[in-house]
């Protein structure tokens, strides 16, 4: 008869000795790994907030979704300061509604001389 093989504690069985260790790199890297977003958008916002360093591949990832040409080498990063000063330059989001007066109903009713030489004439 076989004998049952012996287990070692997991961290589900409450032992956790098995989750420390003594080099604070390898803790600090343990805990980036737990709050590391695992979306593309939550990766972004992490990223534009300064909490994570994107890696290449999430990067290239970044710009697959964007469908960004593959010439395309700027980080996302870089390509925030650019939209950001683009759109420094334009101004405020808030536009002034006088800058883009808005049509009424009759402003595309052609005059009685535009429908004479349309030949729909009253």
């Amino acid at each position: 008869m076989a004998q049952p093989r012996s287990r070692k504690p997991s961290p589900s069985s409450g032992d956790v000795s098995t989750l420390t260790s003594t080099d604070p790199e390898l803790d600090a890297q343990a805990a980036e790994a737990v709050t590391r977003p695992t979306t593309l958008r939550g990766l972004m916002r992490a990223a534009r907030a300064g909490t994570v360093e994107l890696t290449e591949f999430e990067e290239q990832q970044i710009r697959n979704h964007f469908g960004f040409a593959a010439s395309e080498k700027r980080t996302y990063l870089e390509r925030c300061e650019v939209a950001e000063r683009i759109s420094e330059r334009l101004g405020p989001a808030e536009l002034d509604p006088t800058a883009f007066p808005t049509q009424t109903p009759g402003d595309l009713t052609p005059s009685e001389e535009q429908l004479a030489k349309l030949g729909q004439s009253d």
